[in-house]
């Protein structure tokens, strides 16, 4: 096979490597994200001091069993 040729597929299978590690790299940065986000938030609600009742008044919400269960099932 031509040498260009055979340079050209190390380099392509190189930087397919690369991406790979990368998209790995920002899934778990997003992971890291998304856990800091929801301290904050929990944080910020704890510091209301309102009931869960009262959260769950304020969004909506009538009640939390139900949306607890929703999420086992889904792990």
């Amino acid at each position: 096979m031509n040498e260009r040729i055979t340079r050209l597929k190390e380099d392509y299978a190189k930087n397919e490597s690369k991406i790979a590690s990368l998209q790995a790299k920002n899934k778990k940065l997003a992971e890291k994200i998304t856990q800091h986000e929801n301290a904050e938030i929990i944080g910020a609600v704890r510091s209301t001091g309102i009931s869960i009742d009262e959260l769950l008044s304020l969004l909506g919400k009538t009640e939390i069993k139900n949306d607890l269960e929703d999420n086992d099932n889904e792990i």
